[in-house]
């Protein structure tokens, strides 16, 4: 596995295959903060086995992409003072024009958390790219708050991560743990490796506020998500304090024959236990 740069209109994207070009293309496309790594690489291997031509890469202000040169405001931008340095949908089109860059004209796509609402702005504005949806821990636009909210989490997300090493990984590592959910394993060490390669691949406080400045302003996707005419596959865990279930069941109703899987006791991360029902529904969507 390689990272390679695309140099594409809007920025510079950092990306990675797994597997043939010759199997079915299959887009990851992941959430705030996160990086091209934070899909397992052991996950990636298991879908390059079952005969998919993984790609994953860096969003803009992630890992080894470009960074946006502008001080962000996300609070700002979310009550509309200031526009954000771009949108979802801008962030959808870098994905679309990866997958151009690549030479990959359809491909299954797979969203996680914020990763899941670019992949359904990519369904809407460039449906005959995609051969199939399969959305993550996400929602279709304005966040329903529940009953297990947590609003601390809020407020980590406005402050940013510090960007010195130990502080990043110490920071990071906490907030996993608080978000990872109730009864699932987390693979610390694991998690804890993760971490140091993301700091070392990039980390940018500024990058994670321009991309929660980019959601904070995006608008409601729920009717536009009605006339999706693709297969979906709708996944999210039963004690996501982030974004709450009901969240899953407003977009899986809003799709036509959209299925829903509920993980019991997975919260805002996919652990190795929630792999079967993302890699067993890409089968049955494909």
């Amino acid at each position: 596995m390689a990272e390679s740069i695309a140099e594409l209109p809007s920025a510079s994207i950092c990306y990675e295959t797994i597997g043939s070009p010759d199997d079915r293309p299959l887009l990851l496309v992941f959430g705030l903060h996160g990086q091209l790594i934070w899909w397992d690489d052991e996950l990636c291997r298991l879908l390059a086995a079952q005969g998919y031509f993984v790609v994953r890469f860096d969003n803009r202000d992630s890992g080894r992409s470009s960074r946006t040169p502008s001080r962000p405001h996300p609070i700002r931008a979310a009550v509309r003072l200031s526009p954000p340095a771009y949108t979802l949908a801008d962030m959808a089109r870098d994905a679309i024009n990866l997958l151009d860059h690549i030479g990959v004209s359809q491909a299954h796509v797979v969203g996680a958390s914020m990763g899941g609402m670019i992949a359904q702005l990519m369904a809407v504005e460039h449906p005959q790219r995609l051969l199939s949806l399969t959305l993550l821990m996400t929602t279709p636009g304005h966040l329903r708050i529940g009953c297990r909210t947590d609003f601390s989490l809020l407020a980590w997300m406005l402050r940013g991560h510090p960007e010195d090493r130990e502080g990043y990984v110490r920071d990071s590592m906490a907030m996993i743990r608080k978000i990872g959910g109730q009864h699932l394993s987390l693979d610390e060490e694991g998690v804890r490796r993760m971490l140091y390669r993301s700091h070392a691949r990039g980390v940018s406080k500024s990058g994670t506020r321009h991309q929660l400045a980019a959601i904070l302003t995006a608008p409601d996707r729920l009717r536009a998500l009605r006339k999706i005419d693709l297969p979906v596959h709708v996944i999210h865990g039963s004690c996501d304090p982030i974004i709450p279930m009901g969240n899953a069941v407003r977009t899986a109703k809003a799709v036509k024959g959209a299925r829903l899987s509920v993980v019991p006791g997975m919260g805002h991360y996919l652990p190795p236990e929630a792999w079967p029902h993302l890699i067993h529904g890409l089968n049955d969507l494909a």
